[in-house]
């Protein structure tokens, strides 16, 4: 589920553009802020669980790490074709 919804959050607020360059690194920031200690918390507590079960890729698509670098793209005004970095 969070992966599915992440995907499509991305997708569209990838297409946003912000051009003031400050606010754009705010919101990036204030996402990153409340995701990702929230994220790692989950991989920390479950990572494990879900790693020696079924598809663990089914239920951890991303690394923090992957998530802090796709939400540095967020608020670009990428089209849908541009490939993700």
């Amino acid at each position: 589920m969070f992966n599915m919804q992440f995907d499509e959050l991305h997708q569209r607020q990838s297409q946003w553009t912000v051009p003031d360059t400050e606010l754009r690194e705010s919101l990036r920031l204030a996402v990153a802020e409340v995701l990702l200690p929230a994220y790692r918390s989950f991989l920390k507590r479950f990572g494990p669980l879900v790693e020696n079960g079924k598809n663990p890729q089914k239920y951890i698509k991303y690394t923090a790490e992957d998530l802090e670098r796709l939400l540095g793209e967020l608020f670009e005004g990428k089209s849908m074709n541009e490939p993700r970095r």
